[in-house]
């Protein structure tokens, strides 16, 4: 009988953890690239790359992996939510909070 529980434990350990690994490596939905490359990208990098837009007064806010960016551009306002981890611009999920 102790055989069996612990073959069970064994086995419901070994799927729940191959279950975790599926759903870490999932493959992510990808926005476009804002900045080529799909490497990491810095504040600095954000900023140069809307100023060669033609953005100026450009602020930009860390959150959590994301830089959001703001800009003025021909006297209208743009928003870009930017990945620091590969460059590319945010999925929208359609999900608008505000």
């Amino acid at each position: 009988m102790n055989r069996r529980i612990l073959v069970a434990l064994i086995g419901g350990t070994a799927l729940v953890a191959a279950a975790g690994t599926l759903i870490a490596t999932a493959e992510q939905p990808k926005g476009p690239a804002f900045i080529p490359g799909d490497q990491p990208v810095t504040e600095d990098l954000v900023r140069q790359k809307l100023q060669s837009d033609g953005y100026s007064n450009v602020l930009i806010v860390r959150q959590g992996r994301f830089f959001e960016a703001m800009g003025s551009k021909e006297g209208k306002t743009g928003k870009v939510k930017v990945d620091a981890l590969t460059g590319r611009l945010a999925v929208d999920d359609g999900d608008d909070d505000d």
